[in-house]
């Protein structure tokens, strides 16, 4: 049905499709323009120079994702094209997502602050009245495009961003905040139609203003981007700071409107707790707030003199404004000086263990040269990197971005490594998250020679000497990206050596080294037998160039692995064979069980169904009855003619299958009679003829 449609359309229809094809080639100019546009003004188009390093691994786990698409395994994230209502989707970790969660707090923010302002303060209103009237009807059509982009945004399911629009839809109705939105949006603007805006002064409050109080409703949309911008912020503690401050303002904002409002209720000037609005300086919109502001912040904080209440009414708000400013402003206290003390927790630990140490050193009696050294280590690591435990930090994070974050950090490093230009990204990603970073000072002896060698350095920061026994004569300086110790640890056979270290080295100043243990090296070569060889290539190299490595003990290692490893595959290859045919065999001793099972229950069958046994069992019935004493008896008899019956049934089959066999061998039977004296054939029967059981 859908074809003959199509192709009718096509093929009959030129004139119905020229404007729809031009309508949709001027959409798709307005889109790509907008698009260049929008690119041009956030800055995505200019594109950075190229780094082989990095795309070296950014190109292996995008042809790994590819992989996944085309094998099916990862759905792709396809629009459906049944009608611009249906395309509308938006991506909540998008940065323009994000950014329109800052203009909907904006307008959020304006409306909690001037409803109630200038619903009170009559002056307010009146000033720049053409102003609020566009900023008020701005805030709707932010509000009305808000909850169109709430409604279209897109969710998680089953780890795929569903774009659906319908289903958008669905899923925004089903939840219980929806409902929040379509409040903040009703007009309740049409009051102004016999309630006038400008119809509010001292004598008649509340302004009329206070009919759009509904738009506070749309409140959770500032938490969201509050919460977003908290995870975003690379200071979370000072960003908390500032919304807790925001939180106070706004709270003595409204505690001010309250009061004045009180005021105006109780009849201003008619006592001295209320507002005082005599005077030419008390009637300016300025004083009345200040004034109003001074108030509630001083009841709130609970920290100055207000005037004593005279009547029960002023008495009660004061009461509830104490009790009000008790509750929040402790628990805000306490919140700031919480934030307070989490900025300075890294520097307090650290100061914690450095004063162990020396605690330690004191108690100790150590040398106050080693002393100042161990110090300034404990001053240069905090000048370096604050002291920040990098595990303890990344263990919540998967082992895919750990490396991924520890190979953008060391990159400057890690691009100077020659043994890690031509590896597989996969060897590199196990190798950087197996690094551990180790800080010396100066003069300090990163090896010594003879030692055993049980690890690797590669040098981060700073520079390294290789001097000779006396510890004076410098033999090299190594710098950053330089590796050394690999020989000791490669364990290569016929290193005269003996996998001790072959140089002393020693920090010049201070140094950054990554480390990395023998143990960790071959677990992550395991896998990796190309780059295995690889290496133990370039460790022969530096042996042979030593004059260090034994040929003939290298090639009889050689050929002795070679030998093992066809010994291991050919084992390998036998035990798979003796799997397979103890598996036959299984089956073969399945099957027989089986039949065996079967003839034994048609044996049985057979045995209860011979009319012989049908009589006896029918004459010891009777004879059970007619003589019960005998019960026991009758039962011993019947016990054993069934026995005999049994045994001389099993005789009989017996007797069958050799005779089957014999026959089937071209041999004549020899059958027994019962007198014991059995012959092949009678004395009457002639040479074809035989006996038959």
């Amino acid at each position: 049905m859908v074809q003959r449609i199509d192709i009718s359309t096509i093929s009959g229809g030129d004139k119905i499709l020229e404007p729809s094809t031009g309508r949709r080639g001027k959409l798709s100019s307005l889109r790509r323009s907008l698009n260049a546009l929008r690119c041009r003004i956030s800055k995505r188009g200019r594109t950075k120079p190229p780094d082989q390093f990095l795309d070296k691994f950014s190109a292996a786990s995008a042809t790994s994702d590819t992989r996944l698409h085309q094998a099916g395994c990862v759905a792709p994230q396809a629009v459906p094209s049944d009608g611009v209502c249906s395309r509308l989707s938006v991506d909540p970790s998008l940065p323009s997502h994000y950014r329109w969660l800052s203009v909907v707090s904006l307008a959020v923010l304006y409306n909690i602050i001037f409803v109630i302002g200038r619903a009170v303060f009559w002056e307010l209103n009146k000033q720049a009245s053409v102003l609020w009237w566009i900023l008020d009807y701005l805030c709707d059509f932010i509000y009305l495009t808000d909850t169109l982009v709430h409604c279209h945004e897109g969710y998680l399911e089953q780890g795929l961003l569903v774009r659906d629009a319908p289903k958008l839809r669905k899923h925004y109705f089903s939840k219980q905040r929806w409902w929040l939105d379509i409040v903040s949006m009703l007009p309740t603007d049409l009051a102004y139609i016999w309630w006038a805006p400008s119809s509010c002064a001292a004598t008649r409050l509340p302004c009329p203003i206070i009919v759009r109080i509904n738009r506070l409703l749309r409140l959770p949309r500032m938490w969201e981007w509050f919460d977003r911008t908290e995870t975003a912020t690379g200071y979370p503690n000072a960003f908390r700071i500032c919304k807790v401050v925001l939180a106070i303002l706004v709270l003595i904002h409204w505690n001010a409107c309250l009061y004045f409002a009180i005021s105006y209720a109780l009849g201003f000037s008619t006592d001295n707790w209320v507002y005082n609005i005599n005077g030419p300086k008390n009637l300016t919109l300025s004083r009345q707030y200040i004034y109003s502001f001074y108030w509630s912040t001083l009841t709130l904080t609970t920290i100055g003199e207000t005037p004593t209440p005279e009547n029960d009414a002023e008495y009660l708000f004061v009461v509830a404004d104490f009790l009000a400013g008790v509750l929040i402003f402790a628990t805000i206290v306490g919140n700031i000086g919480s934030m307070i003390s989490n900025m300075n927790v890294t520097r307090v630990e650290f100061q914690n263990r450095m004063d162990g140490v020396k605690q330690y050193m004191a108690f100790r009696k150590v040398g106050g040269e080693l002393e100042a050294r161990v110090i300034r280590w404990f001053a240069y690591t905090w000048a370096q990197s604050g002291a920040l435990d990098e595990e303890r930090v990344l263990a919540a994070l998967p082992d895919k971005l750990k490396a991924e974050i520890a190979i953008r950090v060391h990159m400057d490093t890690l691009r100077q490594v020659r043994i890690f230009q031509d590896c597989e990204p996969g060897l590199l990603e196990a190798l950087v998250l197996k690094l551990k970073l180790q800080v010396f000072s100066p003069g300090d002896y990163i090896c010594r020679k003879g030692d055993v060698g049980k690890e690797m350095y590669i040098v981060k920061r700073g520079s390294l000497s290789v001097v000779a026994d006396d510890g004076i004569t410098v033999l090299a300086t190594l710098g950053a990206g330089s590796v050394f110790g690999e020989v000791s640890v490669l364990e290569i056979a016929g290193n005269r050596t003996g996998n001790r270290r072959t140089a002393n080295v020693r920090s010049i100043g201070y140094s950054d080294l990554f480390c990395l243990a023998k143990r960790d090296l071959w677990e992550t070569l395991a896998d990796y037998p190309e780059a295995r060889a690889s290496l133990t290539e370039r460790g022969c190299q530096l042996l042979r160039k030593d004059g260090l490595l034994d040929e003939a003990v290298f090639a009889n290692a050689q050929q002795t692995q070679d030998s093992l490893e066809s010994g291991v595959a050919r084992l390998e290859q036998t035990v798979e064979n003796l799997n397979l045919r103890l598996a036959r065999l299984l089956a073969e001793y399945s099957a027989s069980q089986a039949k065996l099972k079967q003839r034994i229950s048609k044996l049985e069958d057979r045995v209860q169904k011979s009319p012989t046994s049908k009589g006896e069992g029918k004459a010891q019935h009777q004879q059970q009855l007619q003589h019960p004493g005998s019960s026991a008896s009758n039962a011993a008899r019947l016990r054993t003619q069934r026995r005999k019956s049994h045994s001389s049934t099993t005789t009989t089959t017996a007797a069958d299958e050799s005779l089957t066999t014999v026959t089937a061998s071209g041999t004549t039977p020899t059958v027994t009679g019962a007198g014991g004296n059995g012959t092949g054939s009678s004395g009457n029967s002639g040479p074809g003829r035989q006996n038959t059981l």
